[in-house]
């Protein structure tokens, strides 16, 4: 952890200059005046804190400070600075460091502005929060919050920030979204956010999806002019190594939603090791292994897709 934070923190200094940060601080009013606290300091504190800050008191967090930084601070000295303007600071770096990550997709960028009207990435991620907030953020076993963000490429613009209770659903989230929605756009999002009906609004709007296929949806495809569930264990023993295939015209789950284009790809061994190294640790989390099939169907990439053939080929919807 303590390596980990030091990458972190030559990172951020290369990105940012200590005096950069103090003038956005003084911007957004979180630093008034000289004080022991810098905003290089409250920026690290808030990004590591030794784990989960919520979880840490605010006399830990204090020695934290005082090792790391050498800032002398009294617990109620630092309460006090976890503020509205605090939020604000820590917001204009967050959208900083998206901007810097924008010159370095330059040239996919220019090549998929010609394509698309906007390139949505939606994700969340969640973490626990102070019991004291427990009747308006609720987590499966505790206090929970969940932020939900979404983002375009193209522009670098936020398309949606919101913040729920933990244990509320990814795809509920998405489907409830789906109004903002244009023609053209390409929706790209993670597994949560998966459901029959959201692939369908987004068609029906005359965007695109990419997203991987759920586990437990049954695949159903043509042969001999007969549908018949799809054997994908049987074809993907057939794969090599990083080999792919597409199908085409495939219906899934039982309301037999009408999939333009699957794309199936055998991952690497190095692929598979790292998705095994986070699959175990999930388990290990929640305490429930998963099923013999679903830790099979994790040796591959089943990707579902409306994009038209002739504009993209199956490697490019992978890579995206």
């Amino acid at each position: 952890m303590e390596n980990q934070m030091q990458a972190w923190m030559k990172t951020i200094r290369q990105l940012f200059s200590p005096e950069t940060l103090t003038h956005l601080a003084q911007e957004t009013g979180f630093i008034q005046r000289k004080r022991a606290l810098t905003a290089e300091a409250f920026l690290t504190l808030c990004a590591w804190g030794d784990g989960s800050l919520a979880q840490q008191s605010l006399q830990r967090l204090c020695t934290s400070l005082t090792l790391r930084h050498d800032c002398s601070l009294s617990s109620e000295g630092l309460n006090q600075r976890f503020t509205e303007r605090a939020v604000a600071f820590l917001r204009e770096v967050f959208f900083l460091l998206l901007q810097r990550q924008r010159p370095l997709l330059w040239s996919t960028i220019q090549t998929y502005r010609t394509c698309f009207t906007r390139l949505r990435i939606l994700d969340s991620t969640s973490f626990l929060v102070p019991a004291d907030y427990g009747e308006d953020y609720r987590g499966s076993v505790s206090s929970g919050a969940k932020i939900q963000f979404e983002y375009d490429l193209l522009s670098g613009a936020c398309l949606q920030l919101c913040v729920q209770s933990a244990n509320d659903s990814d795809a509920r989230f998405a489907y409830h979204a789906q109004h903002t929605i244009l023609p053209n756009d390409l929706c790209i999002r993670d597994l949560g956010f998966f459901s029959v009906a959201a692939l369908t609004e987004i068609d029906a709007r005359g965007a695109y999806y990419i997203t991987r296929l759920r586990s437990d949806m049954k695949v159903y495809i043509k042969e001999n002019s007969q549908w018949k569930e799809w054997d994908w264990e049987s074809l993907g023993n057939q794969l090599k190594e990083g080999e792919s295939v597409e199908m085409e015209h495939v219906y899934i789950g039982h309301e037999r939603l009408y999939i333009p284009r699957l794309i199936f790809r055998r991952l690497t061994e190095e692929e598979w090791q790292k998705r095994m190294a986070y699959v175990r640790k999930r388990e290990k989390r929640k305490g429930k292994a998963l099923t013999r099939q679903t830790l099979e169907q994790k040796k591959y990439h089943i990707l579902l897709t409306n994009l038209p053939q002739e504009s993209f080929d199956g490697q490019q919807v992978y890579e995206l």
